[in-house]
């Protein structure tokens, strides 16, 4: 994926409003159900500070297209970029990791599960919709909500071993089966997944992370962190 990519802001620009919502956790793994290994494809596992300053910044007019309609008449990443706020949206770029061991994907004894984890310093109830898209065409959805829970003075919305649905099982061995990384490239250029939390009560968006992928040529995988500005 090629963006149109900002500098920082830098002196008296160099300041972000505090987001009300932080992400701290966004995975997806395999795993066997005696939990004596997991793999994961995708593992943002950070204290990172989304409300940095100097978070390098992409153009949304770039991406938006990846993200353009959904079956449940939700707006489109751009309509939502622009209903605000602005500073709860971000792009992040996933290298995967597909070295996982062989197995059948509908072994009895590997659960697929992604997990899901935040903190605000006010209480909340938050929706959070999961969006997997095709060609900008959102194909499959999952929506959960979750309230939080006090850990050590911070509020925290924790989503555990949630189970990945079969469309994305499949997905993932289809694209494993490919010869090599640069078919498998081709096929995650028209593959996003659009993750969007609303606040239940008033349905403001508290944080939007748009996500893109490449296939990692490491043992592990990766990840960078981007602020989306419109023009």
């Amino acid at each position: 994926m090629e963006t149109s990519r900002t500098s920082p802001a830098t002196g008296a620009a160099a300041t972000a409003p505090e987001l009300r919502l932080k992400m701290l956790k966004f995975n997806g793994y395999m795993e066997r159900t005696d939990r004596s290994w997991r793999h994961y494809f995708i593992d943002l596992n950070t204290e990172t500070d989304f409300s940095d300053p100097n978070m390098e910044r992409i153009d949304i007019e770039k991406i938006h297209d990846k993200f353009r309609e959904f079956p449940s008449g939700e707006g489109s990443l751009k309509e939502l970029f622009e209903a605000g706020p602005s500073s709860a949206f971000f792009l992040v770029k996933f290298w995967v990791d597909l070295n996982m061991p062989n197995s059948d994907p509908k072994a009895s004894d590997i659960f697929y599960g992604h997990d899901n984890k935040y903190e605000s310093k006010e209480k909340l109830h938050i929706k959070v919709s999961t969006k997997a898209c095709s060609f900008g065409k959102g194909v499959v959805e999952k929506l959960q909500s979750v309230s939080p829970v006090a850990v050590d003075g911070r509020l925290i919305y924790d989503v555990e071993k949630s189970p990945l649905c079969e469309y994305m099982v499949s997905f993932i061995y289809k694209l494993k089966d490919l010869p090599d990384t640069k078919l498998m490239n081709n096929v995650l250029e028209n593959f996003t997944v659009l993750q969007h939390v609303t606040d239940m009560e008033t349905s403001e968006t508290l944080l939007c992370v748009a996500c893109v992928f490449e296939v990692s040529e490491t043992s592990q995988s990766q990840y960078s962190i981007y602020r989306l500005v419109g023009q």
